[in-house]
């Protein structure tokens, strides 16, 4: 695949090209380019750069412990980005110095005007100059480390973010509905925001700290090695305190970010099914379940800030004291006459400026743990390893005719209660296949393996040939069609979900597959036609359109295969009918599979097989079945208001 220029082209920044690699080659048919592509929208404005989309087909597993991940994040940065951070971190060591410094000129000038008597103007205008000097070098560092930022940072926090996206669109349908989708989505909002906090800890604290530790050192060795002593005291205590309560901060902050994420979590799946709790009445319900993950997460809030609390006094007792003894010991030294008075003011005002470092890089260090807290978070649940996996050097899949093939397939979701057991159904290409079975028959199971969802147990299941479980899943996807029973849109505009089976198709490719859909009337009358947005999921359309989008997103894709999952079974009568026909336009040319409760919809297929309990045991066209009097045309039979029972008499199987 070429390169190509980014049409976001305003949100590109250096280093895309080096976290791109991670996305599976055949991203843009499968359709989740486009939602990496989303996921860099917040980069830095004045940059721009190509993509290039030839792309490795698997995702390393993303590192489930916060500093491993630190590292994958940085080799992933580009070579610009890193430069730009050493530098920042260059100009903040440089600055951090100054500032130090500035109080050995202020103990300089103390020293000049107890000294200078009637001179004291020709004495203090160099040490003034000296002073100048360092608040100058202090403010142009600064200024540099800013400007070094604003170029650097939303580079490290979009590839953040964008490697933790990548490897959640990996993850399994599974995965996906085992967990609620605004915690995944706040996992990775989360974790760039984590990782700018713990930079800033690192650049603004840390670092600061250790060069006022060393410059202090100097300052003080150089009036007498005594006082110098006293730097790795203050180290030694600090570093104790942290050793000692490292652990415990960080599992009360990892429980804290747990109730957190529950919590957002309940918030976004009430927020979803708003209009269920307005029909049922439910607000009491939902505020009662809102008050016990708000305890909860109140609870771990509480226990939090009462070690906090413990910690805070005996640190700052300890510091006192510590402190106290040191300032002590200068004042004896200048009772003694061993140290000046210029010395004593600079002392002074090195210990104080080095006590209000070790506090506020403890109270940046604490409020750290919790950062490490919501990353472990994220990282545990984002990098659960991949069910489905593509084989190392899997081939893309290359479908020439479209045959599909279910060869000897066991397959069970739990062990021991076997859905499939030797399993074979062969459909030929551009056959038209429907699926008949009152529930539990195992006619979605079967689609959804076709898709690898999931993997078969035993056997094999083939496309002209080759095993879905020997080719790369996005060419299998891409090379699938898929028009679900309840269709999801995003909430983007009509053209763009039309578009999203086929990124690259034009404007005009887009109106032909939506007439195609029987959708160009309806969009017409929107106030702004295909750039009309539809809302979350879909909400501003009716049933019937949403349909005529999938259906329109499906004819697009041009797929060779097409699966329809009880397509229009959620529809009424009149509006199925009225789509009918683009049903049967999306299915001209390809492979169809479609599963249906209406049997009156499979009336126009080649063929029908019914299952029962994961069996085949009909199989025939729609006249054939009926005349021969089994189990679908009782099947036809016992039809309520046009659908099949839930469950078959005993006599039907028999």
């Amino acid at each position: 695949m070429p390169n190509v220029t980014c049409p976001y082209s305003p949100c590109c920044f250096p280093g895309r090209q080096a976290y791109t690699a991670f996305l599976p080659s055949c991203m843009a048919n499968a359709g989740r380019e486009e939602e990496f592509r989303n996921s860099l929208e917040a980069g830095s404005p004045v940059m721009r750069h190509s993509i290039d989309l030839s792309l490795p087909k698997r995702i390393p597993r993303t590192p489930e412990k916060p500093l491993p991940f630190i590292r994958y994040v940085l080799q992933h940065c580009s070579p610009g980005m890193k430069w730009q951070a050493g530098a920042a971190y260059l100009f903040e060591i440089i600055s951090t110095a100054a500032d130090t410094l500035v109080t050995w000129a202020l103990g300089r000038i103390v020293g000049v005007i107890a000294t200078a008597g009637d001179r004291l103007w020709e004495k203090v205008t160099y040490e003034l100059l000296i002073l100048a000097g360092l608040w100058t070098l202090r403010n142009i560092s600064y200024r540099c480390r800013e400007y070094m930022e604003r170029h650097y940072v939303p580079e490290l926090l979009n590839t953040t973010r964008a490697l933790l996206f990548a490897r959640l669109i990996q993850q399994s349908q599974a995965f996906l509905h085992a967990n609620f989708a605004g915690v995944l989505a706040n996992h990775v909002r989360r974790a760039g925001d984590v990782i700018s906090g713990l930079r800033d800890k690192m650049q603004y604290s840390i670092i600061p700290l250790a060069v006022r530790f060393v410059t202090a050192g100097v300052l003080l060795w150089g009036i007498t090695p005594q006082f110098a002593l006293f730097i790795p005291g203050f180290l030694v205590v600090g570093a104790i305190c942290a050793v000692l309560t490292a652990p415990k901060w960080t599992m009360l902050s990892l429980q804290q970010a747990e109730k957190s994420s529950l919590l957002t979590g309940y918030i976004v799946d009430s927020t979803t099914n708003l209009s269920i709790v307005q029909q049922n009445v439910g607000w009491r319900e939902e505020l009662n379940r809102l008050d016990h993950a708000q305890d909860q997460m109140t609870q771990t809030f509480v226990n939090r800030l009462r070690w906090v609390s413990w910690f805070w006094g005996i640190f700052d007792t300890i510091m006192t004291f510590f402190l106290c003894g040191f300032m002590a010991l200068v004042v004896h030294g200048w009772q003694q006459g061993n140290v000046s008075t210029a010395q004593l003011a600079m002392t002074v005002g090195l210990s104080m400026n080095l006590f209000g470092a070790i506090a506020g890089t403890v109270n940046l260090l604490s409020s750290k743990f919790d950062d490490i807290g919501i990353l472990q978070e994220a990282l545990h649940k984002i990098s659960t390893p991949l069910s489905i996996l593509d084989k190392p050097g899997a081939p893309d899949l290359q479908v020439v005719q479209g045959a599909i093939d279910f060869r000897d397939v066991d397959f069970s979701y739990i062990p021991g209660q076997p859905v499939f057991e030797k399993l074979n159904l062969f459909i030929p290409a551009g056959q038209r296949v429907g699926l008949v079975g009152v529930s539990g028959a195992g006619k979605s199971t079967l689609c959804h393996l076709l898709l690898r969802a999931h993997d078969v147990t035993g056997g094999g299941i083939y496309i002209d040939g080759q095993n879905i479980a020997e080719v790369t899943q996005d060419s299998l996807h891409a090379s699938i069609s898929v028009i679900p029973q309840e269709p999801v849109l995003f909430h983007r505009t009509l053209g763009e979900n039309i578009r999203y089976g086929r990124l690259a198709a034009t404007p005009a490719e887009v109106e032909s597959a939506a007439r195609a859909a029987e959708a160009q009337n309806f969009i017409a009358t929107m106030p702004k036609g295909y750039d009309t947005l539809v809302g979350e999921r879909g909400v501003k359309l009716s049933g019937g359109q949403r349909q005529r989008i999938a259906i329109a997103r499906a004819i697009i894709k041009d797929a060779p295969v097409l699966v329809l999952d009880e397509a229009t079974s959620a529809l009424d009568s009149e509006t199925e009918k009225a789509i009918q026909s683009a049903m049967m336009h999306a299915m001209e040319g390809r492979t169809t599979v479609v599963i249906a409760h209406r049997l009156s919809t499979l009336s126009h297929m080649d063929r029908i097989v019914v299952m029962e309990h994961g069996r085949v045991i009909e199989d025939g066209s729609f006249e054939d079945l009926l005349a021969h009097g089994g189990v679908f045309a009782r099947l036809w039979k016992l039809q309520a208001g046009g659908f099949l029972p839930d469950a078959l008499p005993q006599a039907v199987g028999q």
